[in-house]
């Protein structure tokens, strides 16, 4: 029996779907490529060199955000270079997630409610540890935008990998307490009053698209009853260093919210799949559950995220216009060079040479849909057979 993917249940049931929801054209384009990926119905490409030997021929990939069949070098390369970036120290993981009640701002504006966040989480953990009695120093961070739910429901959090330790006023490296960042209770209020205040200065801006079901004065007073709640943010334990913490925060660069493997059965009309079900001081347990496949869909497509919306960020010392201040904190953190930053893996000097007769490889690209069952016309003369793969 043949394992439940998501391009088959896209296949099957999207036409369907598409013909009684308006969806936007994002979504459309994103369920395009979805279901042509590794298929040849977006051409291929390979390698070959001069006396004819063709090396490699693959079809080509979708490399869409929400594919759980990409990205996998892109999350690679992005752990090396990061790796590579961190300060040799400890780093706290901090989780901010949004009241439940904005979520129906969030789908009406994604890119500028995304923009609040981001910005809300910066300044709540910046200018709390500015502050002597909490650390009186300028940390690195790195935040990271999940959208989902193990049940693909809406769930809107932010992730941050944040130094143990920042830089003062005089460029000297100041340590956190050990084992200890911010009293919850505070951080929590504090981020809930940034992100308030902020979605009340973007909507006095008229920057907020509302939903047909609110006015401004709607949104004013859910904003006003939510600053009375109690919101959630939790502090991890602090990580002897954050290579571990770069390596999940990846997960949310590529794959999208399900990947193939925990898709259990697809009937035509229901989808059944595991999910992590959580409760309160308990461990997640994995369970599975069951959709009609419209509203499995509407689950999945609601997390396509919008073009040019960036989901992870880095500020402080890890941002890019810091760099002179994280090589400094670097020395003091590592004087003599104990923990060298991992490096990049090299690519093989004779990959791009056939190894058959040693000339230079040319690479072939072509954008053309494969027709199915194709191979290219075997080339003449002496060299290994042709195989067509998927990358």
């Amino acid at each position: 029996m043949a394992a439940t993917t998501l391009r088959h249940i896209l296949d099957v049931a999207f036409p369907g779907y598409a013909a009684t929801h308006r969806l936007p054209l994002r979504v459309h384009r994103a369920v395009s490529v979805l279901r042509r990926c590794r298929t040849g119905g977006l051409g291929w490409h390979g390698r070959r060199c001069r006396n004819g030997h063709v090396v490699d021929v693959r079809v080509n990939s979708c490399r869409h955000r929400v594919c759980p069949q990409c990205g996998w070098h892109q999350r690679e390369d992005w752990v090396q270079r990061w790796q590579a970036r961190l300060l040799p120290t400890t780093h706290f993981q901090v989780i901010f997630t949004v009241a439940s009640e904005l979520h129906i701002l969030w789908r009406w504006n994604r890119k500028v409610f995304a923009d609040t966040l981001f910005a809300a989480t910066r300044d709540t953990l910046f200018e709390l540890l500015a502050q002597a009695p909490h650390l009186g120093a300028h940390p690195g961070l790195l935040l990271a935008l999940h959208t989902w739910g193990s049940a693909l429901a809406i769930h809107l959090h932010l992730h941050g990998l944040l130094t143990a330790g920042g830089v003062d006023g005089d460029g000297k490296w100041v340590a956190t307490r050990p084992n200890f960042l911010i009293w919850g209770p505070i951080l929590r209020d504090q981020f809930r009053d940034h992100l308030l205040a902020a979605l009340r200065d973007v909507l006095h801006q008229g920057l907020l698209d509302l939903p047909p079901t609110l006015s401004a004065a709607d949104v004013h007073a859910l904003l006003d009853q939510l600053g009375q709640t109690k919101w959630h943010v939790r502090i991890e334990p602090p990580y002897a260093n954050g290579n571990g913490l770069v390596v999940y925060l990846a997960r949310y660069l590529r794959g999208g919210p399900i990947k193939n493997h925990r898709l259990l059965a697809f009937t035509g009309t229901h989808v059944c799949f595991r999910y992590r079900h959580y409760r309160p001081h308990q461990p997640p347990k994995w369970q599975t559950m069951t959709l009609p496949v419209d509203e499995f869909l509407d689950r999945l497509l609601q997390h396509v995220p919008v073009k040019g919306l960036h989901m992870v960020r880095a500020y402080g010392l890890y941002n890019r216009s810091e760099h002179a201040a994280l090589e400094r904190c670097r020395g003091q953190l590592d004087p003599h060079g104990l923990q060298p930053p991992p490096q990049a893996t090299e690519p093989d000097a004779d990959s791009d040479r056939c190894p058959r007769c040693g000339a230079r490889l040319t690479v072939i690209v072509s954008r053309t849909p494969v027709p199915p069952g194709w191979l290219p016309q075997k080339p003449t003369g002496p060299g290994p057979p042709l195989h067509r793969r998927s990358n």
